[in-house]
């Protein structure tokens, strides 16, 4: 791949923030979508991909723990259906 390719740029997936990894997830699937990768590319791609995808699965999933310990603490919250319905 070209140093200009931005698969080859992008900062090291465990330091991405998940809006960060969200973007680059984007970028890549726009890049599969366009066809425009060899096979080795895609390849690439798709293997980065997915390791970013799972990085924004783990943060999200990390944020789910931590609203869950705020509400543990006394802090109110809506119920799943009132939310459901906004």
């Amino acid at each position: 791949m070209s140093d200009t390719n931005p698969l080859a740029t992008t900062p090291e997936i465990n330091g991405l923030r998940f809006e960060d990894a969200l973007s680059a997830i984007e970028e890549i699937a726009a890049q599969l979508e366009s066809g425009q990768l060899d096979l080795a590319q895609a390849l690439a791609a798709h293997q980065r991909g997915a390791a970013l995808l799972a990085h924004a699965q783990a943060l999200l999933d990390a944020a789910a723990k931590t609203i869950e310990v705020i509400d543990g603490q006394g802090s109110r919250s809506l119920p799943r259906d009132d939310l459901e319905a906004l």
